[in-house]
């Protein structure tokens, strides 16, 4: 399985780790388009509720723009997405400000199985660009892309470009949205 991390390049500017070179063939992407995820376990910097509220946003703001649909459930074992947190080695993270997040690809054509997302407690997790940290939201967006099957974009100002940017968090119209429509179709 491929798996894209998020993580702080050494010009210190936060970057996905997936590789850039182009996974988007229209086969590897799931089978359905209703998908369950499970949040496990929450990083302490934001409400339980603001945390799941961010989640939900990121992957909402996907649904509106293809045949998507998400829920939030409570049993990890039945949902498609397990949303986690991690520190350490243990869990693929390096400390503050290196690895951010990180997401598996769907390893096959058709896929329907069970993928994880996990975001680092070193960092800290906010809702407000005004404030010193890495904004959860923008980070899960692209992560949920990856989950989704797409790679990087080379347009600058995507949400699926490699680097992390404060003002995108959600697909945008010039790139983002027509790959997960070439793969999923659009909304009616």
């Amino acid at each position: 399985m491929s798996i894209a991390v998020t993580y702080v390049d050494s010009f210190g500017i936060p970057r996905c780790g997936c590789p850039d070179f182009n996974l988007d063939d229209n086969s590897k992407k799931w089978a359905m388009n209703k998908l369950s995820y499970c949040v496990v376990n929450r990083d302490t910097d934001l409400a339980p509720e603001v945390w799941d509220g961010l989640i939900k946003e990121a992957f909402d703001s996907w649904s509106k723009v293809s045949t998507l649909e998400f829920e939030q459930i409570g049993d990890r074992n039945s949902a498609n997405v397990i949303i986690d947190i991690g520190s350490g080695q243990a869990s693929h993270f390096d400390g503050p400000l290196g690895t951010l997040a990180w997401a598996y690809l769907p390893p096959k054509k058709d896929f329907n199985g069970q993928l994880l997302m996990k975001f680092d407690t070193d960092e800290i997790w906010i809702t407000d660009p005004s404030k010193k940290g890495t904004l959860l939201k923008n980070v899960a967006a692209h992560e949920i892309g990856h989950i989704l099957g797409l790679s990087h974009s080379s347009v600058e100002g995507a949400l699926m470009a490699p680097y992390y940017a404060v003002d995108v968090n959600r697909p945008q119209f010039d790139d983002d949205v027509k790959r997960i429509q070439s793969l999923y179709g659009s909304p009616s």
